[in-house]
């Protein structure tokens, strides 16, 4: 195959967070040199790589160098401007793909695409200024989701709940185009996973997502049970995703469900997530080793479920209440980042997968015996880290 590379080749990551940690350690075991390109100097999660480059994304001098080093580069989450990649094309394999992130990147292209292969999603208009929300909010409906069109790094979306809210818009709409969606009043959240690469679509279990009123994620339940209808629903969407995204590696299609059973896909992400962690200890193969398997040209793994496991976020507000279990708990195990802002009381400090039991209800009541997610952070505001990207 003429997009394999064999152990002893040299692994590029760009665009790397904390799940970056992992998916170092997943290429080296397997026998791949890696190399880091980062915005900012991360020691924490760069030091097993075997090189790293600290450079702007516009510094086409160090893009160059970290290419020319490279015999292909993967991006770990879609935050890098697709102009950058297609720019490292030119030195290296970009086994991703550049079409599927140019997509994601767009929210009009991405619900442009939705449409075209008949996938369910929340009504939208596009809007440039206040006059367009006032006109428009009328056939979107209140609540409402002002979002720009372009997603990155550390953008926000604003909640119009009524028309006084439109006022306020006048200081988040800046130039540009913006969408304006309806909010889907829905009674849960999952996200399927799945990994694809030369015609094969290998799919993780079905994860149910938990949030707290300021949209920050909780915990990760996987299996999740929904009706098998359902379910071959998201298989049918998340493989047509698969058939026309031009993508290879792991992807996430996440889905609201409204009261009345009505499926809604909520967006597509692409590359590694805190959510699909919950598959370190619950199948047979993890996300790091399917993006691996995928990039360098080897078939995937066949997913196979092992056990059920919450996979619950622990916040820096948690710290103290978390080290008691730490003694206590023989069936959870815990992963902590040393490069979380302590200064930031909602930062993630870590995971913890609860297992032990088949009963998703069961091992939820373990977790609610403890109290430690049953206090909310005072004063919190919302962490859009866990939303929509």
């Amino acid at each position: 195959m003429s997009n394999t590379i064999f152990p002893g080749s040299t692994l590029g990551i760009i665009g790397i967070n904390r799940n970056g940690v992992a998916m170092i350690a997943a290429a080296k075991k397997a026998g791949f040199n890696v190399d880091v390109y980062v915005d900012h100097s991360q020691p924490e999660i760069t030091k097993m790589a075997d090189f790293t480059i600290d450079g702007a994304y516009n510094d086409k001098q160090k893009l160059t160098e970290f290419g020319e080093a490279c015999d292909a580069i993967i991006y770990q989450t879609p935050n890098i401007d697709s102009t950058v990649i297609r720019f490292l094309g030119q030195y290296a394999a970009i086994p991703q793909g550049i079409n599927g992130l140019e997509i994601v990147q767009d929210r009009l292209m991405e619900r442009a695409f939705l449409d075209q292969i008949n996938i369910n999603i929340a009504p939208y208009v596009t809007v440039i200024g206040l006059d367009d929300v006032y006109q428009s909010i009328d056939s979107i409906g209140y609540p409402a989701l002002l979002k720009p069109i372009q997603r990155g790094i550390g953008e926000q979306s604003m909640m119009i709940k009524r028309q006084s809210d439109i006022t306020r818009a006048a200081d988040f709409i800046d130039t540009g185009t913006y969408l304006l969606e309806s909010w889907i009043d829905h009674t849960a959240e999952y996200t399927l996973t799945a990994a694809c690469a030369n015609g094969e679509v290998e799919i993780f279990p079905l994860a149910q997502l938990e949030y707290n009123e300021d949209r920050q994620l909780i915990s990760v339940a996987s299996p999740a049970e929904v009706a098998d209808d359902m379910l071959q629903e998201m298989h049918r969407i998340i493989k047509s995703v698969a058939d026309s995204l031009q993508y290879t590696g792991v992807f996430s299609v996440n889905f609201y469900v409204t009261s009345t059973g009505t499926l809604y896909v909520k967006n597509i992400e692409l590359g590694l997530t805190s959510i699909a962690n919950v598959y370190d200890n619950t199948t047979n193969v993890d996300q790091y080793e399917q993006q691996l398997r995928a990039s360098v040209g080897m078939p995937l793994h066949v997913i196979r479920q092992l056990q059920t496991a919450l996979l619950m976020i622990i916040r820096n507000y948690q710290a103290v209440a978390i080290r008691r279990q730490w003694l206590l708990k023989n069936n959870w195990k815990f992963r902590f980042f040393n490069n979380t802002d302590k200064d930031d009381p909602a930062g993630i400090l870590g995971f913890v997968w609860v297992t032990g039991d088949t009963d998703l209800n069961a091992l939820q009541n373990q977790v609610d015996d403890t109290e430690v997610w049953n206090k909310t952070l005072p004063n919190s505001e919302s962490d859009n880290e866990e939303q929509e990207k």
